[in-house]
């Protein structure tokens, strides 16, 4: 169902002030699936048009970061070869990790743009500018978001929240 034109209007202007994407890992860089192997290795898999819209969001000069409850060192890797360079891992207290990661980059949390997919994710989701969640995210969660995704979490919700932000600021959507 669409949204009325008033939510619309906000959620552009929410946009448009983004300066920093914090993102969750399992569920929304990821599909939520973890496959372990019998060596006790961790496998998850990461959606590469979900890369190309950070890389899109970083050449428009937003900032990105990884918040999750979870340490993984795919997630590590991963954000390695992004070049993201904000990586929290095994975070308990997800506002508190992004505060103080706001208060290093001199931002407010109103700059802030977030997408989290499950509970743990909506302390945070009720403080920041923008609250995103993907298309599958846990129903309280999505309740909770300003912009949730046509698209489940590993498979383009990131690109979608990335192209609404460029777009809002005035870059060309892809």
């Amino acid at each position: 169902m669409p949204k009325p034109e008033t939510q619309v209007v906000g959620l552009a202007e929410r946009a448009r002030g983004i300066k920093l994407v914090a993102l969750d890992a399992d569920g929304v860089l990821t599909d939520g699936g973890v496959y372990h192997d019998s060596s006790k290795g961790t496998l998850v898999r990461f959606d590469i048009k979900d890369g190309m819209g950070l890389w899109r969001l970083k050449e428009h000069g937003c900032q990105i970061a990884i918040v999750s409850g979870r340490k993984c060192e795919a997630v590590r890797y991963r954000a390695e070869t992004m070049q993201i360079p904000h990586v929290l891992q095994d975070v308990r207290d997800k506002l508190k990790a992004v505060e103080e990661l706001a208060a290093v980059l001199g931002l407010e949390l109103e700059q802030i743009a977030y997408m989290g997919d499950d509970v743990n994710d909506l302390w945070l989701m009720r403080q920041v500018g923008l609250a995103a969640a993907p298309a599958d995210a846990w129903p309280e969660v999505a309740e909770c978001a300003h912009f949730v995704t046509q698209r489940p979490g590993g498979r383009g919700a990131v690109r979608e929240l990335c192209e609404l932000i460029i777009e809002a600021q005035g870059g060309a959507a892809r």
